[in-house]
């Protein structure tokens, strides 16, 4: 009996305990956990209300997205902090089939769940990694309209008081990238000094979202920048460094304007808040008392006390164009008309459309620069707030840092800048807008950089040499023509003027006005064949084309090519440059054609003074008296120390510099080419160099144009340059005119003054 009723009291302990936990279950638990889980996925939900409404999903039947992570910690608690808070359980990214699969009997009406770290390690692949992010560790508590300015910033733990400080002025919506270190004791410390300055201010908790990124990568920006953006909650975003203070109120004016908001939502506007900095170091700690207005601002730069921010590197700002902003009225908004890529002011843009920053510029140098680019080619365009402003707050930089980062951004900016010129244009191309108004900003841009756009030409809407020669047919748009002007660009488009192309031509073509000097490009003698005169323009060229010549001698007799690479090494002066270097002066000068720019040379380089001597098919009966004709090429040779090549390319002066004249020079000689890069023989040329017979050598132009030998570009005393010898805008002019003289003279009296020497004709053909 004792037996029994214990197993019966054990019985009735049981059914009590398991009625408790069932009730307690389905009047506490379940709808704790029901509440709970919809204010979470409410707070950290990725698709807020204000930008994903209802009528939104009705109207596409697009994939919906659903994200939802635990917030560490609460705001206001002190538990879980410290570095194990970063051990958070696994977000998910959730896809559900569209209405459209659905209604078709495909599909799943579940959703498939992906992990949010996998999501954000694509989003981020150009990152270092392994790298944790994590979005909203701590949420403003405040709603903001969607057509409210989010600040998206960076910041690591030195720079928490100048947060704070930005916090309290901007009252407005924030989304900042916190930086830590992944060391178990910093993390922890961080986390702490974080928390305390989040909690310690109800402007910070009612407008700030924090995103944390743990890792060991130092200065990823452009990735910080991306996470900033990708997290903000309106639908407008002013890309900001740290250290700058926001004096005026820009929201309002912008919230105001119908117009510049029809432009920022249009996506194809930035608008740029000019940066200015203090000239006085200290003066420039100091934000209580930065100016307020525009009215102070003009006063403290005319007493030279504030000025452009970064006034030594002109290229990041100038084309906000300053002086305009000082001489704007009130409420102006201008456009940037002089863009150039190293452009890098602080914007305003949309959140959604415009290009992301490209991840892979690691530290200092060029990776804002970088965004701004490709925004400018995907189409927007920078537009000025005349009245507005932010002011540098000075501090110390890292300097040797900076130095060591910038040299390995400048090679990944060049490339970067190539490749995405690249994808734009095949991209307008391919979509069939490359002449409309959105691909003009990357057409012009992208001609600045020759290689890319002659890779490019195939996508650039131009004649080729079919549709060229058609349109001289019944009905084509040269129908009649008698005279053509040529630049040397038509060659990327129609090719060169060889016998195939001049036999093309009708017959009531008569003459060729070449824009240019050297003139082989054109079939000469299928010229004369088919009656068609050529001209080209000598004397324009003679000034731009000497004073290149000019820069080479005195470039390689100093080396200051080698000086110069070493400095963009960030060194110092080369070991032992002195004892390779020379002066000018005295030196002798041998010119090889003595035309009009071997003329022109021999007078700048006598002013130093230096021995001239020259040899030419003839002696000159126009030559300075200054300048010793030798007949014997060989002879002038053994005696020079620089030689400067001025002769023709014609198919007699092909490889005219071989070998022979070359090691006739004395050894440690120098050559300088303006002329044409097949007149020398560039193995002979290089053998020497390797061989140290010749000392430097100095090239404006090369064989195969715009291709470089490689093997010229291991040579640090040799100063190459892209053929600039005429690329400025005076020669440009003068030898437009020339040749378009040329055509007028020829329809008006019947012949041009400037035609090439194998025509010896001096009247009508």
């Amino acid at each position: 009996m004792r037996l029994l009723g214990k197993i019966l009291q054990f019985g009735i302990l049981a059914f009590v305990s398991l009625s408790v936990i069932y009730t307690t279950n389905i009047l506490f638990i379940s709808p704790l956990s029901s509440v709970l889980s919809s204010a979470i996925g409410f707070v950290l939900g990725l698709s807020l209300d204000h930008q994903t409404t209802p009528q939104h999903h009705e109207e596409s039947p697009a994939v919906q997205l659903n994200v939802t992570r635990p917030l560490y910690p609460p705001v206001g608690s002190d538990e879980n902090r410290g570095a194990a808070t970063l051990s958070t359980s696994p977000g998910l990214f959730s896809w559900a089939s569209s209405d459209f699969i659905l209604e078709s009997g495909l599909g799943h009406t579940g959703y498939i769940n992906v992990d949010d770290k996998v999501v954000l390690s694509k989003a981020l692949a150009n990152s270092m990694h392994p790298s944790n992010v994590i979005p909203y560790f701590y949420r403003a508590q405040g709603s903001f309209d969607s057509d409210g300015i989010t600040i998206t910033t960076l910041i690591t733990s030195n720079r928490f008081e100048v947060f704070a400080r930005l916090v309290e002025k901007y009252h407005g919506p924030i989304s900042v990238t916190v930086h830590i270190k992944d060391v178990a004791e910093h993390v922890q410390e961080i986390l702490e000094s974080l928390h305390e300055m989040y909690t310690s201010s109800a402007t910070m908790t009612t407008y700030v979202d924090v995103h944390l990124v743990v890792d060991a990568f130092d200065r990823q920006f452009n990735t910080w920048r991306n996470i900033a953006r990708l997290f903000a909650r309106t639908d407008f975003v002013m890309m900001l460094d740290i250290d700058f203070y926001p004096c005026t109120d820009f929201r309002s004016v912008i919230k105001r304007s119908s117009t510049i908001l029809d432009k920022l939502y249009a996506g194809r506007a930035a608008l740029v808040v000019p940066a200015f900095e203090y000239v006085d170091f200290h003066e420039g700690t100091n934000y209580t008392a930065f100016p307020t207005n525009k009215a102070e601002l003009l006063s403290l730069a005319k007493q030279n006390r504030i000025g452009i921010f970064h006034a030594s590197w002109g290229p990041g700002h100038n084309s906000t164009d300053y002086k305009r902003f000082y001489s704007g009225r009130s409420g102006e908004v201008y456009k940037v008309t002089r863009y150039q890529a190293a452009y890098e002011p602080y914007i305003i843009l949309k959140r959604d459309g415009p290009p992301w920053c490209d991840e892979r510029f690691i530290g200092y140098g060029g990776n804002k620069a970088a965004c701004l680019f490709e925004m400018y080619l995907s189409g927007i365009s920078y537009y000025v707030l005349a009245d507005h402003f932010i002011i540098h707050q000075n501090h110390l930089y890292e300097e040797s840092a900076r130095k060591t980062e910038r040299k390995y951004n400048r090679k990944i900016y060049s490339d970067f800048k190539e490749e995405t010129c690249l994808r734009y244009l095949k991209r307008y191309h391919d979509n069939g807008s490359l002449r409309s108004e959105v691909a003009q900003n990357a057409l012009g841009e992208c001609k600045k950089i020759k290689y890319v756009f002659r890779a490019a030409r195939k996508y650039v809407d131009s004649p080729d040499r079919k549709s060229f020669l058609a349109g001289f047919g019944p009905g084509g748009k040269y129908e009649g023509a008698v005279g053509i002007y040529r630049e040397n660009e038509s060659a990327a488009k129609i090719g060169r003027f060889d016998k195939e192309l001049i036999d093309g031509l009708p017959s009531s073509v008569k003459w060729i006005a070449h824009n240019g000097a050297g003139y082989d490009p054109v079939d000469v003698h299928a010229c004369i064949a088919r009656g068609i005169y050529l001209s080209n323009t000598p004397g324009a060229v003679d000034d731009a084309t000497a004073t290149t010549a000019l820069y080479l001698l005195i470039s390689t007799l100093r080396q200051y090519s080698v000086a110069e690479r070493s400095l963009r090494e960030l060194e110092w002066k080369p070991k032992g440059i002195n004892q390779k270097t020379h002066d000018v002066t005295d030196k002798t000068l041998a010119i090889l054609g003595l035309g009009g720019i071997g003329t022109r040379f021999a007078d700048l380089a006598h002013a130093f003074p230096m021995r001239i001597i020259y040899h030419s098919r003839h002696k000159s009966p126009d030559a300075p008296n200054f300048c010793e004709y030798f007949e014997n090429v060989e002879e002038m040779l053994a005696q020079a120390d620089v030689l400067s090549v001025h002769v023709p390319l014609r198919q007699e002066t092909v490889g005219l510099v071989g070998e022979k004249w070359i090691r006739a020079l004395k050894p440690g000689a120098i050559i300088i080419n303006t002329a044409r890069g097949a007149v020398i023989d560039e193995e002979a040329m290089i053998r020497a160099l390797e061989d140290g017979h010749l000392a430097a050598v100095g090239l404006d132009v090369f064989p195969n144009e715009p291709q470089v030998n490689p093997r010229l570009l291991e040579f640090p005393q040799v100063t190459l340059l892209p053929h600039m010898g005429t690329e400025n805008q005076d020669t440009q002019r003068k030898m437009e005119v020339r040749a378009l003289a040329n055509l007028r003279d020829f329809l008006t009296v019947g012949m041009g003054k400037d035609l090439v020497p194998e025509f010896k004709v001096k009247s009508k053909l």
